[in-house]
């Protein structure tokens, strides 16, 4: 019987692509009666001696604590939701997807996510979830059969930082590698080095400023399929005045992640500033911190002389910075459809279901209704496009919703009102109605002071 492998060298620049090979001989690791423990998700507490699955450990951080630098940790399919990162030393073996009906540490009592459809469904797969703040592993040793979902780091491997380990037969979704600041971080799913190994595994939707899926010193990828993962950004772009702007790439589209703060048209025209309300003549209006706000216009100001349109890309450049145009109708709809169509990105079923995923980590009002931006803020901003609570400029000149809403404009009219624009994507820190990020046409009137967001010109 033959064995085919194939090995390649990861570069420093990352990598995203499919590896395929084929195997017709899987070879799975031998299973020692000694320094065994046994978790499951399904016991009542971590009280449990960890010898068997009736005395199982509740969390794998209890688990790896007891099995110390020598043994096998056994795995029952459920919901581990780690509190952080966990290190899996060079002589520990993980084993995940064991059955929850499973009596012994058989391992055709295991589901293998890599080759089944049940990423989401915690009765066939172990799932080790982060909270979107900390890496989910460092392997130096064995990783085998287990979800890796919404990990994060500010520097390499977002899911799994393999050291010298091995990762095999798991699914690493929904994870990042991103630094704020320089757009550093590598390998949004995988970082390997140190002769790593990443085996029969998927990478998807993973983000990295640098190696969307997986990057790496040295080591070596067999048989992993690497899909739908994309760039965490597009660069920065400057105005006229020489504000600099980090940037957020979704789907086909890439997005400030900073409201627009200019005072300028790109041609260096001044853009005027009153205590009046226009619904004809273009205004900017500061309200309270700029570096996280950003700057109120009104409708004239946004346009900049253009007609409305839904068009998609709008063509509007309006108030934006050469190269970048105010959003449609149209691009705010696609943004909102592709993040509902991230499982990592929704939150519940209700209409808020992406609001955590959009918003910033800081500075909205707590809120008791799950989903909300206001409740957990700590999970928030799982896309990185950092909605912040603004709030608007009302026509009585009064600041509004500043701490649980965020309003955004976009280059198509309300079409009934001859005064109002649309307002696209509306963000809300209550539950009380049900409102959250919402795509559809609501009126407010031009002389509204509103953020923008712009979104590149792409070729």
């Amino acid at each position: 019987m033959n064995i085919h492998f194939l090995f390649t060298k990861l570069s420093k620049h990352g990598l995203c692509g499919l590896f395929v090979t084929m195997l017709t001989l899987f070879i799975l690791p031998s299973v020692s009666a000694q320094n065994s423990v046994f978790v499951s998700a399904s016991a009542e507490n971590d009280n449990g001696d960890g010898t068997t699955w009736a005395t199982a450990k509740k969390t794998m951080e209890a688990a790896l604590t007891l099995v110390g630098n020598n043994g096998t940790v056994f795995v029952k399919a459920g919901t581990y939701n780690l509190t952080g990162e966990l290190t899996i030393p060079a002589n520990v073996t993980v084993l995940g997807g064991y059955s929850p009906a499973a009596l012994g540490t058989d391992t055709s009592q295991r589901n293998l996510p890599g080759v089944n459809s049940h990423w989401q469904d915690d009765t066939y797969c172990s799932i080790l979830m982060g909270d979107g703040t900390f890496r989910i592993a460092t392997v130096q040793g064995l990783l085998d059969g287990c979800i890796v979902r919404n990990g994060f780091t500010t520097t390499m491997g977002g899911g799994t930082l393999i050291e010298g380990g091995t990762v095999r037969y798991c699914v690493i979704m929904g994870c990042d590698a991103v630094a704020e600041d320089d757009a550093s971080a590598e390998g949004g799913g995988v970082y390997i080095r140190n002769n790593g190994t990443l085996i029969n595994c998927v990478v998807t939707e993973c983000r990295g400023d640098n190696g969307s899926a997986v990057s790496g010193e040295d080591g070596s990828l067999i048989n992993n399929t690497i899909t739908r993962n994309w760039p965490s950004q597009c660069g920065t772009v400057t105005d006229y005045d020489g504000n600099v702007y980090n940037t957020v790439r979704l789907g086909n589209q890439c997005w400030m992640r900073e409201n627009l703060r200019t005072t300028h048209y790109a041609d260096g025209t001044a853009i005027p500033t009153s205590s009046n309300n226009s619904n004809t003549e273009p205004y900017y209006y500061q309200g309270g911190n700029v570096l996280q706000y950003g700057l109120y216009y009104n409708w004239p100001a946004v346009m900049n002389g253009a007609g409305q349109t839904n068009a998609n890309p709008s063509g509007v450049q309006g108030v934006c910075p050469t190269g970048w145009h105010v959003p449609s109708a149209a691009e705010w709809i696609e943004l909102s459809d592709f993040v509902a169509s991230v499982p990592n990105y929704r939150c519940g079923t209700g209409s808020n279901t992406i609001t955590k995923a959009l918003s910033s980590r800081t500075n909205w009002s707590n809120s008791s209704y799950a989903c909300t931006p206001g409740n957990n803020q700590s999970i928030n901003n799982a896309t990185r496009f950092n909605a912040m609570p603004a709030g608007y400029r009302s026509f009585g000149g009064n600041f509004s919703d500043s701490g649980i809403g965020v309003f955004f404009t976009s280059a198509t009219n309300y079409d009934y009102a001859a005064n109002s624009g649309n307002i696209m994507l509306y963000g809300y820190n209550r539950d009380w109605d049900g409102w959250g990020w919402r795509t559809g046409y609501y009126e407010y009137g031009k002389a509204t002071g509103l953020n923008v967001r712009c979104v590149k010109n792409e070729e």
